[in-house]
């Protein structure tokens, strides 16, 4: 009874919802009771690997290739024969070490109920936070039909819808999937480019046009999936893009 009572104390105090009470928050390590996900001395073990950077596309495009880069010329800066769509990219995490290997229980073991702890995350941060609702929409990166059938959730979904609730943001699955990919892990930077050339196709072009728009995806790596979906975006007029990342590699 004593118990009893001071779960429903600690649910009321910390603003927990009937879907909490049967099945309570809990760290994702030590399995406390926590609303965040995660407690205090489980997150420290997270801590080193935290970043919530934001990159201008020009600053990338010159650590990564040591040239300047101009400003937008056709909704895009270009390289060489490369061209890069997206204005900036936040991520909050290295993907290293503790963070790599949840985000892999995440996506490939079953595992949907860290969502909540990465969305967490993303929402806690206060500079976070104000950047996300600056923007109108936000899309996740999406899946084909049958891998997220065969998975039973699409892992970027899980988490916008998180953001959506808890932010003035609107979130749109504008973005489809229409050519069957290899996985991108497995493929060199070139390979990725290409395999996921004229992969996805924009449903509605209308409803995506003049916003500002976030693409979210769980990885950022080459970056090759969503400049492919940032071109489609510029292509049907929207007005800047934010790339939002739980980490980059």
């Amino acid at each position: 009874m004593k118990f009893a009572f001071n779960f429903f104390c600690f649910l009321k105090e910390n603003k927990f919802n009937l879907l909490d009470i049967i099945f309570p928050p809990s760290c994702i390590i030590c399995g406390k009771l926590n609303k965040n996900y995660i407690c205090t001395k489980c997150e420290k073990r997270f801590e080193k690997f935290k970043k919530f950077n934001i990159i201008d596309n020009k600053k990338y495009i010159k650590d990564k290739f040591n040239i300047k880069c101009e400003n937008f010329k056709q909704n895009y800066y270009i390289v060489g024969d490369e061209k890069y769509y997206w204005e900036k990219l936040l991520y909050c995490f290295d993907y290293k070490s503790i963070v790599r290997k949840y985000i892999l229980k995440y996506k490939f073991n079953d595992e949907a109920y860290l969502s909540n702890f990465f969305a967490n995350q993303i929402l806690n941060n206060k500079k976070t936070y104000e950047i996300l609702k600056t923007y109108d929409i936000i899309i996740p990166v999406p899946m084909e039909k049958g891998k997220k059938l065969k998975r039973g959730y699409n892992q970027t979904e899980l988490i916008t819808k998180i953001i959506e609730k808890n932010v003035e943001i609107t979130e749109l699955k504008v973005v489809e999937k229409i050519k069957k990919t290899n996985t991108q892990s497995l493929l060199s930077q070139e390979m990725r480019k290409l395999n996921v050339e004229n992969a996805f196709c924009i449903k509605n072009e209308n409803l995506v046009k003049n916003k500002n728009v976030i693409i979210f995806d769980d990885i950022y790596t080459t970056g090759a999936t969503v400049n492919e979906i940032s071109k489609l975006l510029k292509n049907a007029k929207v007005n800047k893009i934010l790339v939002l990342v739980i980490a980059k590699d």
